[in-house]
């Protein structure tokens, strides 16, 4: 459904090079740019260039709520890029200039379908998001036990040393015990904060509804 109304814009300005429909942190959700292109890196600098113009308006100390829109025009293409909901936005790279102004109305109802696309589709990858992370979790819990079994074992090991006799070896056992216990430690951190992670994206997932609820 997206993809139509993209085609829509396009069929409305012949203009239209490319369409690239990313989230504030860069994210880009949908673009008709090649994938043999670095698409991450190009929602990186399209973001960035949002955040360096904010920082030019905190620096000059102007009033800003928020962008509306974004226009640099060069000889051969322009790109505008627009604000679409609370963190989606819209890029448009054109062909040549043209009457920006006038070409925005004839494709603002294309603008309005394609944000309340964004943010019904916005939900369901925050729900993918939070199924790689759990898949992620899962993994690390499992090399968690992994490594609890082996300190389990080299701790009975160490009962058993004679502390005269096998020098070396209890030796050898605390220093691989210690490094254990380290690598435990840095896995249940690392658990913590992919804990952290999921209960910040189900927050976000009930905002969502929420807001969905008070439009409706």
């Amino acid at each position: 459904m997206v993809f139509k109304s993209v085609s829509q814009i396009q069929k409305a300005l012949p203009e239209v090079l490319h369409i690239a429909m990313f989230y504030n942190n860069g994210t880009i959700y949908q673009t008709t740019i090649d994938q043999e292109y670095n698409i991450p890196k190009l929602g990186e600098y399209i973001a960035e260039a949002l955040n360096q113009l904010r920082k030019v308006y905190e620096t000059c100390n102007f009033k800003l709520v928020d962008y509306k829109k974004l226009i640099f025009e060069t000889d051969e293409i322009s790109t505008i890029i627009l604000k679409l909901g609370e963190d989606s936005n819209l890029a448009m790279f054109f062909q040549k200039e043209l009457d920006i102004n006038q070409k925005l109305k004839s494709i603002h109802r294309y603008i309005k379908k394609i944000e309340e696309l964004i943010d019904v589709d916005k939900v369901e990858l925050e729900f993918q998001e939070l199924e790689r992370i759990n898949q992620e979790l899962k993994k690390l819990n499992e090399e968690l036990n992994f490594k609890q079994e082996k300190i389990k074992e080299l701790e009975e090991k160490q009962v058993l040393l004679d502390p005269e006799i096998d020098k070396v070896e209890l030796k050898e056992n605390i220093k691989k015990l210690q490094e254990l216990n380290e690598e435990y430690r840095l896995l249940n951190q690392e658990c913590e904060i992919k804990k952290n992670e999921m209960i910040s994206i189900r927050e976000a997932i009930e905002e969502e509804r929420k807001k969905k609820i008070e439009i409706l």
